[in-house]
């Protein structure tokens, strides 16, 4: 932020203010999670065991972990440990492609 605001950038936290701009993330850090949990249920009815339960571990739990450590960030540590961890998740979720090939 305090680069951004060095050069005159206007970033969410700058015009918003740091407690409205973790409200918003943590709005649709919810709706993500909702909607993935949903097609990891569809999946489930369809008998699908190692797509979902993949998804649940690697995914759904690191998350839900990263929205509760989000609300208590205040350290510029804290959020790089969060954006390292938002990295890994959009890793796996790349990689849990893999499993609807099989299904699809």
């Amino acid at each position: 932020m305090h680069g951004d605001a060095k050069y005159g950038c206007r970033t969410m936290p700058i015009v918003w203010g740091v407690p409205a701009s973790k409200m918003f993330v943590a709005v649709w850090l919810v709706v993500l999670l909702l909607a993935i949990v949903i097609i990891h249920i569809y999946g489930l009815m369809q008998f699908w065991w190692v797509a979902p339960v993949y998804g649940l571990l690697t995914i759904v739990a690191p998350l839900v972990y990263m929205l509760r450590q989000f609300y208590k960030a205040s350290t510029v540590e804290d959020y790089h440990r969060i954006s390292q961890l938002i990295k890994l998740v959009m890793l796996t979720g790349i990689l849990s492609m893999i499993f609807f090939k099989w299904h699809i």
